[in-house]
């Protein structure tokens, strides 16, 4: 090979490098701001698989319970469990037909892997307000503390007792007579999930 052939070959090498190594560098550039941008926000980089994710799980809790509903509220997603599955009149005692449900919501907050879900009870509005406050109390408690038996790490889930203060129906009509339905959509156990925004 000639002088200037292993020259010119040396030069190509050497830009071929250099455009590899800038296109690289480049790539790798957008990817950290990227990582910055999401940081900035207060996101993982994996925040989209994350999400995607539980809601596949969600999706799946769901399609075959019509004792659970899901909305999301914000930057939560709240699983919610009608207090009459849960337990009997006045009482905060699981009552044998909720387990199965609560087995797969045992399954859905083991498998999140950062924060805390949130066990929030909720009531109706019949009775006193410092009543009501006092059943939510024991029975976010309750579902808990089974959870927690059947599983589920104790310092991935927080209790708030709700009370009445958070209907999702009216406790009335509009001619302020008694809602029978819609209080019983108040009576509710409700698995706010981690943040997600």
């Amino acid at each position: 090979m000639t002088r200037f052939a292993t020259t010119a070959a040396l030069a190509i090498m050497v830009a071929a490098s250099i455009t590899t190594a800038s296109a690289s560098d480049y790539k790798r550039d957008i990817r950290d701001l990227k990582a910055t941008i999401l940081s900035l926000k207060g996101l993982g980089s994996g925040m989209e698989g994350s999400t995607s994710e539980l809601s596949a799980r969600i999706d799946s809790l769901t399609s075959n319970r019509n004792d659970l509903t899901v909305r999301r509220e914000g930057n939560v997603i709240k699983v919610s469990m009608l207090g009459d599955v849960l337990f009997d009149f006045d009482k905060a005692d699981i009552r044998p037909a909720a387990e199965p449900t609560l087995q797969e919501i045992a399954r859905l907050i083991a498998s999140i892997s950062n924060g805390r879900t949130i066990v929030e009870g909720h009531t109706d509005s019949k009775g006193s307000a410092a009543y009501n406050q006092a059943l939510s109390e024991r029975r976010a408690n309750a579902v808990t503390a089974w959870l927690e038996a059947h599983g589920v790490d104790g310092t991935k889930m927080t209790v708030a007792a709700m009370g009445s203060r958070h209907p999702i129906a009216p406790n009335q009509d509009e001619s302020g007579l008694d809602n029978p339905e819609g209080r019983a959509l108040n009576r509710r156990v409700e698995f706010v999930l981690p943040e997600f925004k």
